[in-house]
């Protein structure tokens, strides 16, 4: 029988030890632990034994960096898990020691908080302070995502009869107007965002429509019950966000981005999935079409300014693209150099 490789008992024994710890803290259990505060967790750790470099495959996606081995899902994982203290690696409990340790206090666990700190941390605002304290790639534009992202959660939580909280932001429209305006000013000055900054509009130019249209029929001024009418719009709306636009766009930060083991095979299948952009983000568009029909808003898309993302892929091979370093990235002022007739002249002069 063939041995597990040493990557995936690595993965499930920070898991194990994570889990372990969690249950030994008084009023604790796994229950309260989230996917991305696992992963957030897990790297930290993952990264403080300096085990980062080649024994386990690291990449950023759609919620920063991440474990590609730990999202495809350890099967046997409490099999799997390191428990012999002879071997060169950590054991279940050493990691577990570690998280507990970290009640204490931590300067190596995001956001220099303790175990039970990140995890009753609201997961919105502690991911914007992770990556403003993280020295990640495309830092700017994952804070104009997760901005992005907040905004519409908090109008779809306002909207829920569910939720605790029920008040909308202040703004509808004018804090997503600029915080998309931020995302393209990011993607402008990164080659290998080339042809995405439409799509960023045409998302934009939806949202603002279903916005300013809640806000003429004064929705956060409605009662509960009545608002609870429009947590489905709202809601869906912030899925064509993530799911049509975010996630495309991170598909290309994830080629670039991962290191590991097993990096060349996942850049292989990553670098196939890019050229489905244009057809995933019309498909959740037209998905959210039918739910903004249902409340009588008409929104549309102009697909023939979507180009391929790859529009001069031609002249773009898969080398020159993963040995592309940020260094190369234009400065700030340097978007701002936009011809006129540029789809997006608007929103860098």
């Amino acid at each position: 029988m063939q041995s597990p490789p040493p990557e995936a008992r690595l993965v499930a024994t920070f898991e194990q030890g994570l889990r372990q710890a969690v249950s030994e803290i008084d009023g604790y259990c796994w229950g309260d632990v989230d996917s991305i505060t696992e992963q957030k967790l897990l790297l930290m750790a993952i990264r403080d034994h300096g085990l980062e470099e080649e024994e386990v495959t690291i990449q950023w996606y759609a919620d920063g960096d991440m474990l590609p081995e730990l999202d495809n899902g350890i099967e046997n994982s409490e099999t799997l898990a390191i428990r012999d203290e002879e071997g060169p690696y950590p054991t279940v409990r050493q990691i577990a020691e570690y998280y507990l340790a970290a009640e204490d206090s931590s300067e190596t666990l995001p956001t220099a908080a303790s175990t039970t700190e990140v995890i009753d941390a609201e997961t919105f605002g502690w991911l914007r302070e992770y990556y403003e304290r993280r020295d990640g790639p495309f830092r700017d534009l994952y804070l104009a995502n997760i901005d992005i992202h907040l905004h519409l959660h908090q109008c779809a939580r306002a909207c829920d009869p569910e939720a605790s909280v029920d008040d909308f932001p202040g703004n509808l429209v004018q804090p997503l107007s600029e915080r998309t305006s931020d995302m393209k000013r990011e993607l402008l000055r990164f080659q290998i965002f080339a042809g995405f900054e439409p799509y960023v509009t045409e998302f934009a130019t939806v949202a603002e429509t279903v916005l300013d249209e809640c806000a003429h029929r004064d929705v956060p001024a409605m009662g509960r019950e009545e608002r609870s009418e429009y947590h489905k719009l709202l809601q869906h709306l912030d899925t064509f966000y993530y799911n049509g636009l975010w996630k495309q766009i991170t598909r290309l930060v994830a080629v670039h981005t991962i290191s590991g083991p097993e990096a060349h095979f996942e850049r292989a299948a990553k670098w196939q999935r890019v050229e489905e952009t244009e057809a995933k983000f019309v498909e959740t568009f037209e998905k959210f079409e039918e739910t903004a029909r249902e409340y009588g808003i008409d929104v549309e898309i102009e697909t023939n300014r979507l180009p391929e993302v790859w529009i001069n892929r031609e002249s773009v091979e898969r080398d020159e693209f993963l040995d592309w370093e940020s260094s190369q990235s234009l400065s700030r002022d340097a978007v701002s150099s936009v011809p006129d007739d540029d789809p997006v002249h608007d929103i860098v002069s």
